[in-house]
């Protein structure tokens, strides 16, 4: 008996590190519709790029972190760091990858369950209803892609009561054309992920509020290399009872 408790540990905690270990990377593969572009950045990109978003996991936590040369006071113009948005039912733009999503906006796109305020670190649950009221948008300048989400209306969203996800802006840049990154802290609990073992579709997507540059992308939590192991784990240590 006790050698089987001890395997069973063993798969437990080969299982738990694996999961507390998982990364995704996505590329900048979105620019979305709006004005004109040169490539993937709207104006300069020394001050607008993003790079790719990373995002890892643990049985507690998601944590997004967004690679950007922007920063506050970047440009001239006053443009702010945008929120976090995040679809809890998988990411569904509108067009194709390889055209870069390029008729994608807030008319035709992925409808966000939540918002991660970037200036407060409070998160909002976006309803269905009145869906538009609860954003703001880019535009209508005539420098900016226009109708793309970039932050939450928070007079018209309900802030997730007892929530504690948050955002960090220690790790930003300060100098013009060097990357910074901005990190958020997501409570699985707070967007309503109780069962790892239970894959969830979600999507993700971030700009500064002039959208000069949109990252968007999508994953699932846990990923299928962490379920298979999960799998391998209980199987091995069911053989191993017999």
């Amino acid at each position: 008996m006790n050698a089987i408790i001890k395997q069973a540990l063993a798969v437990f905690s080969l299982c738990t590190a694996a999961v507390s270990v998982q990364a995704v990377t996505i590329m900048d593969g979105y620019n979305g519709a709006g004005l004109s572009y040169n490539g993937d950045v709207l104006g300069n990109p020394d001050v607008y790029q993003i790079t790719h978003m990373e995002v890892t996991f643990d049985s507690s936590n998601l944590y997004v972190s967004i690679f950007t040369n922007f920063f506050e006071g970047a440009d001239s113009l006053g443009y702010k760091y945008g929120d976090l948005f995040i679809s809890t039912n998988g990411w569904h733009p509108n067009g194709t990858a390889s055209n870069r999503y390029g008729t994608d906006d807030v008319s035709n796109g992925e409808h966000w369950e939540y918002a991660l305020d970037t200036s407060t670190s409070d998160l909002y649950k976006l309803s269905a209803v009145d869906y538009l009221d609860q954003l703001v948008l880019s535009g209508p300048g005539t420098n900016l892609r226009h109708n793309q989400e970039v932050s939450v209306n928070t007079s018209k969203s309900t802030k997730v009561a007892a929530e504690t996800s948050s955002a960090d802006l220690s790790g930003v840049s300060h100098t013009v054309g060097t990357l910074g990154v901005i990190s958020y802290t997501l409570a699985l609990a707070d967007i309503g992920i109780t069962n790892l073992s239970v894959p969830t579709a979600l999507g993700f997507r971030w700009s500064a509020t002039c959208a000069n540059d949109v990252i968007e992308g999508g994953l699932s939590v846990p990923e299928p290399g962490v379920m298979a192991l999960l799998m391998l784990g209980l199987i091995s240590l069911g053989l191993s009872r017999r």
